[in-house]
């Protein structure tokens, strides 16, 4: 196999599930092992990581998070490899930069980058007028992944790539297959190339219904980000559902 570029992003944020929660008198009762049902108004779900990124509450800003971070992570990795070896898990950005890297208005990368605040996938350190921008985890085994760089920009300074992503970012379905995409690879096996995961994994993670998963998985194909993986990938292992394995395109 032949080695892409690949740029380092950060995936701690993305592996986090959301939580239940109850009141005092709900976890006393659970704590007495007696049955909690389900419908119970005072048990909510608090969500985290992916799941926080909803269509519901964010439409089009949930998707330019995603997409904002995938262009911190290239910004960060030019500038890593034109100054040699990376000292920290800083990069510098304008929104100008930004833009360049992905084409997004001023509002929709403001707002970006606050949701990503929010889910802990990067932090901001103020010096002078500028922002620095802490990649969480780049810095720690497990807790960043592969972007294929090279795949999603080409020749191009921007991720040409992802054209369809930026062209409908007022649709839905651009949000679920950017989630989806971030999932797979923050769970991708790096010696196959192959994120395994169920529709009820993607679940749990995306909060994301069945019928969007399905669309999320053939957008990624169709934009050719994904592809299910054969035997010739990564070995079928005994309980795997038929298509819960998926090749990530670009990095290798």
């Amino acid at each position: 196999m032949s080695r892409l570029a690949f740029a380092m992003l950060p995936s701690a944020w993305a592996k986090r599930k959301p939580a239940l929660h109850m009141n005092t008198e709900t976890a006393r009762v659970a704590g007495l092992g007696l049955r909690v049902e389900e419908a119970d108004s005072s048990t909510a779900l608090a969500f985290h990581g992916l799941s926080q990124l909803s269509w519901r509450h964010e439409k089009s800003a949930a998707t330019a998070a995603v997409l904002v971070l995938f262009a911190l992570t290239i910004i960060s990795n030019r500038a890593q490899r034109r100054a040699g070896l990376r000292s920290n898990n800083l990069v510098g950005a304008t929104y100008e930069d930004i833009q360049e890297v992905a084409p997004l208005s001023r509002k929709l990368i403001a707002r970006g980058l606050q949701l990503l605040r929010a889910v802990e996938a990067i932090g901001v350190e103020r010096v002078g007028n500028a922002n620095l921008y802490a990649l969480l985890g780049i810095e720690k085994n497990g807790k960043w992944c592969k972007l294929p760089q090279q795949h999603l920009c080409g020749t191009y300074k921007h991720m040409h790539g992802l054209k369809h992503y930026f062209d409908h970012i007022k649709r839905p379905g651009s949000l679920h297959a950017l989630k989806l995409y971030m999932l797979l690879l923050s769970l991708r096996e790096n010696v196959s190339n192959v994120a395994r995961c169920s529709y009820e994994t993607i679940q749990e993670y995306t909060q994301m219904r069945r019928e969007e998963i399905r669309d999320a998985i053939q957008l990624l194909i169709a934009t050719h980000l994904v592809r299910f993986a054969g035997d010739e990938d990564a070995p079928k292992r005994k309980g795997d559902p038929m298509h819960n394995r998926y090749f990530i395109i670009g990095l290798a």
